[in-house]
């Protein structure tokens, strides 16, 4: 089974694209830091799966967040994509009222009421945040109605998750030739909901186990699909000691000197990845 790969496809005689990805190590890293139960390790799965499908999917070279902020079981949910191939994320539980979680719990149900953000970030230094209805039952449910609404691009989103691995795939609807004839263009709406039809057969438990050629080969027997090699992904935290001392000095004076005097100097711990940085009593005093 390919561990934490991205494989790009297109239908040759169709103008439909989609991408597959499968989240090993990458899942098995980002969630090693924080005891998550499996509904919180699922949402974490598809957040991360997400944001590198997106960041492929629009050949962003810069930093791509999901954010969801809720009032349900799961208080915050978070996935980075930079570069197009390093990824991290985190859940928050909802500490100040518990909610008890089981395995059954849709997206909804987890996140409750809320909102939901895409952010670009450019090298250039210039950023982009886009809003994602959070009112659908499915993170994919969500995902569709963003591209629907603020690219303008029909697509559809399936996952398929458990404790070991989370796997994500979408097909999206190009743009009709310019200048297409009506003929064309019924061809075109026809050929895509043929294949959404197909892809909706997909069963969650198919998406985990199988691997991308014998996935696309058992729902889309008749077509000819063109894939790309595959782009590997790792994961990657962008916490340092440099950053950790930056966040230190945005503290009072008075609050830093009681943390020392109570610890004997301070330590950090990144929340992602769990690395601990320790500071010194010298260094702020």
């Amino acid at each position: 089974m390919p561990n934490d790969q991205l494989w790009r496809f297109h239908f040759v005689r169709s103008p439909v694209r989609g991408m597959w990805v499968r989240l090993n190590h990458v899942l098995r890293d980002a969630s090693h830091a924080r005891s998550y139960d499996t509904p919180a390790k699922r949402v974490l799965g598809e957040m991360l799966a997400t944001v590198a499908l997106i960041a492929n999917n629009i050949k962003h070279e810069g930093g791509l967040t999901l954010h969801a902020v809720g009032d349900g079981p799961i208080k915050t949910a978070f996935a980075e994509c930079q570069g197009q191939h390093a990824l991290r994320g985190i859940v928050r539980m909802n500490e100040d009222e518990p909610h008890s979680t089981h395995t059954e719990m849709t997206f909804k149900d987890l996140m409750g009421s809320g909102r939901m953000a895409i952010t670009m970030q450019f090298e250039s230094g210039e950023s982009y945040q886009g809003l994602v209805d959070m009112s659908y039952e499915s993170l994919g449910e969500s995902m569709e109605s963003y591209f629907e609404s603020s690219e303008q691009l029909d697509t559809t989103f399936s996952f398929g998750t458990d404790d070991d691995a989370v796997t994500c795939c979408f097909l999206q609807r190009l743009p009709s030739a310019a200048q297409a004839s009506d003929l064309t263009l019924a061809y075109d709406e026809a050929e895509w909901w043929r294949l959404v039809n197909l892809f909706r057969t997909i069963r969650p438990a198919e998406l985990r186990s199988k691997d991308i050629r014998s996935m696309l080969s058992d729902v889309f027997p008749n077509d000819t699909i063109q894939l790309n090699e595959p782009r590997h992904l790792r994961f990657e935290c962008t916490c340092n000691r440099e950053r950790c001392t930056n966040a230190l000095q945005t503290f009072p004076p008075d609050e830093l000197q009681e943390m020392v005097r109570e610890n004997g100097g301070i330590q950090v711990t990144c929340e992602f990845c769990g690395c601990q940085y320790e500071f010194l009593e010298t260094e702020f005093l």
